[in-house]
């Protein structure tokens, strides 16, 4: 096969690959994998927040659950107010001198 054979069926696989990329379906898929994604590291990070408050604060099965019903509430601010996070940010930072997105290593949006 020569090298102009070989180029031309590069660049056919390429058109394919990026005609599959732009099909509604499979951006919807990878839309959900990463929506999934998301959720499960949301789950996960709860856990280990759970794990401390309970061994750490001593928080029990009462003020779990409550923080479980608060940081889903905080959740659903996200779809909401976007700049909610940011205000809040600056807020405990004011009160307790600690900026958490800083100390995360993340920038603002």
């Amino acid at each position: 096969m020569s090298w102009v054979d070989k180029a031309h069926k590069k660049a056919k696989i390429h058109k394919t690959i990026d005609a599959a990329m732009k099909d509604p379906r499979y951006q919807m898929a990878e839309k959900k994998k990463i929506q999934e994604a998301t959720w499960e590291a949301f789950d996960r990070f709860m856990l280990i927040s759970a794990d401390y408050l309970h061994r750490e604060c001593g928080y029990g099965k009462k003020r779990l659950l409550k923080f479980i019903e608060f940081a889903v509430y905080q959740v659903k601010c996200i779809e909401t107010d976007p700049e909610y996070f940011d205000l809040l940010n600056d807020a405990l930072k004011e009160e307790t001198g600690v900026d958490i997105f800083e100390s995360l290593g993340r920038e603002r949006k």
